[in-house]
């Protein structure tokens, strides 16, 4: 074999050498792509709710599709399937300038501007509120107390007026028919005694009744001994007492046998006339009344309490009571009873005092003033009144978590006295309420959505 035969063979081997190793190459290539699509399987894309209006986020389809300018539906992913490192769910979208007004999907206010997202709570410091630094909080002006148990007491200064004793007012009426002959009371104010005739009535009535009784007593008289005639007797007797005839007025007919048609009506107590709606002459009916008369040895006295001072007031509380214009006269008394409706004019409730009177110094409609004293409610939970903010419907206080950090509580308040006002629930002994600054934190919190986050935590 010659030396060209050797060089062809020599060439022949290498070229097949090197389509070996191309070829082994190229098979590992192929055996690593394919191990490759046929490994684990890739991280799986979000799910997609639906497609929404570019233009307008509020048009949803369930199908991507375009709109009537050509634009692409934008798809809107579930939640759940983010990624891991993707930002804390959000719960609804809420209007920038209400925080109230929130939504379940992004759009945009009627100014243009779009609803600001508001995200779970992933990291537990959310929950401490918002951030003051030391030198905000004193530019701000803030101050906090410390929630307390003790005794919760108030003072209630409101109105008064003296009334009649309607126990102590007396009708006068006639129990028959006539008219006003004579009338010795001539105007209200007066006053009269017991006893006093203040009226002289004629009724025919009345006339017949006493001719009756008195041939019933001279029968009587003529035949003791007959049970008839002292049936007859006792029965015009009797029809006189009916129709309002004094005792007096039947022994003296006994006694001269001349009938009267004229009846003297009697004060049956001493006291003031109120009403006299009568005069000389007017004619009277069963019933009738012919005048009012008040006994003001005992006068009532009605303290006026609004709603917040009613629930403090009970039966039996002392009541002080001082006329404006007279500082020494000073009267003292308890509640005797305390009216269950509400004045719906003045808004008030009714309390009543019982005075003694017999100087005759009150007289019906002045105007006193009242102080109460009601008893104290031991171990109440209390903060100061100003602490409280109330806005839409709820009371919040703004607490202090701690290092610089404040957010808001809602609270549910009771009872108020001047300065402090009791607290149901919400808060507990030992917490930090901000008393000075309170609204400006609130209206940080509100822009950083803190009050939406703790609205769940609140009771």
């Amino acid at each position: 074999m010659n030396r060209k035969s050797l060089f062809v063979l020599a060439l022949t081997l290498a070229a097949g050498i090197l389509v070996g190793i191309t070829g082994t190459i190229g098979f590992n290539h192929l055996k690593g792509v394919a191990g490759k699509t046929t490994g684990p399987a890739r991280k799986k894309l979000p799910t997609v709710l639906y497609w929404r209006n570019p233009m307008n986020p509020s048009i949803h389809a369930d199908h991507p599709m375009k709109d009537n300018m050509g634009m692409d539906y934008i798809p809107v992913y579930s939640q759940s399937a983010a990624p891991e490192n993707s930002s804390p769910a959000i719960l609804y979208w809420r209007n920038p300038m209400n925080p109230s007004i929130h939504a379940d999907h992004p759009m945009k206010d009627n100014m243009g501007m779009d609803y600001l997202p508001v995200y779970a709570r992933t990291n537990p410091a959310e929950n401490r509120g918002i951030s003051v630094d030391s030198r905000l909080r004193q530019t701000l002006g803030v101050k906090v107390v410390t929630v307390v148990r003790q005794p919760f007491s108030r003072t209630i200064h409101t109105a008064a007026t003296v009334t009649f004793d309607r126990r102590r007012l007396r009708t006068l009426s006639v129990r028959f028919q006539g008219w006003i002959r004579t009338l010795t009371v001539r105007a209200p104010g007066d006053f009269v005694h017991k006893g006093e005739v203040l009226a002289r009535v004629y009724s025919p009535e009345l006339a017949s009744s006493e001719k009756e009784a008195l041939i019933a007593l001279e029968a009587t008289r003529s035949d003791p001994s007959s049970h008839e005639n002292r049936e007859l007797w006792e029965a015009a007797r009797d029809r006189l007492r009916l129709l309002g005839v004094p005792a007096s007025e039947i022994d003296r007919l006994k006694r001269t046998s001349q009938p009267l048609s004229t009846l003297p009506v009697q004060s049956p107590d001493s006291g003031v006339v109120t009403d006299l709606p009568l005069r000389p002459g007017s004619a009277v009916t069963t019933g009738q009344p012919l005048m009012t008369l008040a006994d003001l040895s005992r006068v009532w006295v009605d303290v006026a309490l609004y709603s917040d001072q009613s629930n403090w007031v009970k039966p039996g509380d002392s009541v002080t009571l001082r006329l404006p214009h007279i500082p020494g006269r000073i009267y003292r008394g308890p509640i005797r009873f305390a009216d269950p409706k509400l004045n719906t004019t003045s808004r008030t409730v009714r309390a009543r005092v019982a005075l003694l009177n017999t100087d005759g110094f009150l007289k019906p409609g002045m105007y006193m003033e009242a102080t109460l004293h009601p008893e104290s409610r031991r171990d109440v939970l209390v903060i100061p009144r100003q602490a409280l903010i109330r806005t839409q419907g709820r009371t919040v206080v703004i607490t202090e978590t701690g290092q610089g950090y404040f957010r808001p509580v809602r609270v549910r308040p009771g009872l108020r006295s001047d300065r402090r006002v009791e607290v149901l629930s919400g808060l507990k002994e030992g917490e930090r309420v901000v008393v000075s600054g309170q609204f400006l934190l609130d209206a940080e919190s509100r822009f950083e959505n803190v009050s939406d986050r703790m609205e769940g935590d609140q009771p």
